[in-house]
């Protein structure tokens, strides 16, 4: 997306952008900087989600979640998983 938009204006204009974004997270795939796109993620509970790896499926993910962040956190979180 900056890529492509970043052709066409300035980086100002595509970081304000960027805050309206988000990349489907692929739970056993996505980098820390994906992980804390979910609410409530920090860096240290993104390390500690990879290195839980690898999970069996998505519902076994946002149980590991259900750990770390609240319930409303937990329960919003299925919105930003790769179907």
């Amino acid at each position: 997306f900056a890529e492509e938009i970043g052709k066409y204006t300035d980086g100002d204009v595509v970081a304000g952008f960027m805050q309206y974004l988000f990349i489907p997270v692929a739970v056993n795939d996505a980098d820390a900087a994906t992980l804390m796109q979910i609410p409530g993620v920090s860096a240290e509970e993104a390390d500690a989600l990879i290195a839980a790896r690898p999970f069996a499926d998505n519902a076994a993910f946002l149980t590991a979640l259900a750990e770390v962040v609240s319930p409303e956190q937990a329960a919003a979180a299925e919105a930003y998983l790769a179907k």
